[in-house]
């Protein structure tokens, strides 16, 4: 692959001064607590050696007259056609794992996907209604290839009774992580409640939503355990922090964290690598301008400079990004990119040559039109390649075209679009991709990493 000349333009050195500051961290008392997002002012990152750091700022602004990081070569992707002109990937082979919508629930999403003991395990949040309404439980299934999947089974039961989506008040279930604790394996679950819907920029909040308050409100609980054991049998439910303890009225029962200590040894050991996992030690960037960061997929550079590419839910259809020098702890202000987004999730991760493999829906045709916002059909989920981290110069897709409904979308809220919102990771001489087709059905796509890497 080629690589690209990385360095920052010297007459927006002084431009940038003011506002490439680094996020404080702050000590976090319980699992999953609040951080402060205060920024420290007076800790700035040393800005005039920002060429040693080597992003690229052209002479491209934003509409908001934001300095535009390049980070994207291969463009923006057709208007038309399957696959919008990128690279496809013929050889790579895909597995259907949950087709039940008709029976099961029509909204699934969040997958995520692990390894462990020479198995796949992969897990989706489910509901009936709609996205994070009230009742919403956890599935998964297994696979002992990542291409044949066992029939799909309840994780975690729903949580509430089941409710509407826009107005789907009470206890939902999100699809967490997976953790091996004394080569036994764990699935876990967030629980929130959802309490109303808030404008854009936060700073009012009702009980229905309208054209100006479509941003959903929520309170987070922690999350809740279980064992997975091999031959399938559920182990007992229990809390990994005391802050899920604060539950009242949850549809079924769990083990308050502090109340049985073989449940709170592995909790306590879950916390721990779940920190050691965590993409941020402190608050997350904020941005340079307006723009509402969410959803991050952090990486290294080759020479190690974290990055994180963050999701604008304001629809300027550009990632924007954030650097860091103490793996994590502080952050320099998030500038906006020219990599296109729909906007929608991205999953990072270092490739055995040190590649790093960028996956989402990098499917926006045009950036910066806030007077038509929308949400792009999230039609392709692609791979885009990059040598060191700091440009992508390829981009390969994994799926693309229409998505067939098995529900109708007027009957289940909050879903569209196509093959959305990866989970990915390496096994052997492979990339297998977990992610949802028009939140409806889950998939898994193996790609060999020699059809990605030169």
């Amino acid at each position: 692959m080629a690589t690209f000349p990385h360095f920052i333009c010297a007459n927006l050195i002084c431009a940038l001064l003011p506002v490439l500051g680094c996020t404080q961290t702050s000590s976090q008392a319980d699992f999953g607590a609040p951080v402060s997002t205060e920024t420290d002012t007076d800790n700035l990152l040393p800005v005039e050696d920002a060429a040693f750091y080597g992003f690229e700022i052209g002479n491209e602004v934003n509409s908001q007259n934001s300095p535009v990081v390049n980070m994207w070569g291969p463009g923006f992707p057709s208007e038309s056609g399957i696959g919008g002109g990128y690279h496809s990937l013929d050889n790579a082979e895909h597995a259907l794992i949950f087709s039940d919508a008709v029976d099961a629930g029509g909204y699934n999403h969040h997958a995520h996907l692990f390894h462990a003991n020479g198995k796949f395990y992969g897990s989706w949040s489910n509901h009936s209604k709609g996205e994070d309404a009230a009742g919403q439980r956890v599935l998964y299934a297994s696979s002992e290839d990542g291409v044949n999947w066992t029939h799909w089974e309840e994780l975690f039961p729903q949580p509430d009774e089941i409710k509407e989506w826009e107005n789907g008040f009470g206890f939902y279930s999100v699809a967490g992580d997976w953790f091996v604790v004394d080569d036994e394996l764990y699935a876990t679950a967030q629980i929130f409640e959802f309490t109303g819907w808030e404008n854009a920029d936060k700073s009012n909040t009702q009980l229905f939503r309208d054209k100006d308050h479509y941003f959903r409100v929520r309170e987070r609980y922690g999350y809740l355990c279980r064992k997975v054991s091999p031959d399938g049998t559920l182990g007992p439910v229990f809390a990994l922090s005391s802050r899920a303890n604060g539950m009242k009225g949850l549809a079924y029962d769990f083990t308050p964290y502090g109340q049985n200590e073989a449940y709170d040894k592995v909790a306590d050991a879950i916390r721990d690598e779940r920190a050691d996992r965590a993409r941020f030690h402190g608050p997350m960037p904020k941005p340079i301008d307006t723009a509402r960061l969410v959803e991050p997929a952090n990486y290294k550079t080759t020479d190690g400079v974290m990055v994180s590419i963050l999701r604008d839910d304001r629809f300027s259809h550009r990632k924007y990004m954030s650097y860091s020098l103490d793996d994590g702890k502080t952050w320099s202000t998030a500038l906006p990119t020219d990599i296109p987004d729909s906007p929608s999730l991205d999953m990072a991760l270092t490739a055995p040559d040190g590649s790093i493999l960028l996956i989402g829906n990098h499917c926006a045709t045009a950036f910066d039109n806030p007077s038509n916002p929308r949400h792009y059909k999230r039609d392709i989920l692609d791979i885009a390649v990059s040598p060191d981290g700091y440009f992508f110069d390829q981009t390969f897709v994994i799926k693309s075209g229409e998505h067939q409904w098995r529900v109708p979308p007027e009957q289940v809220r909050a879903r569209g679009g196509g093959p959305q919102y990866p989970d990915a990771l390496i096994v052997g001489d492979y990339l297998y991709v977990m992610y949802s087709s028009g939140k409806e059905d889950i998939w898994c796509s193996r790609v060999a990493l020699a059809d990605l890497l030169d």
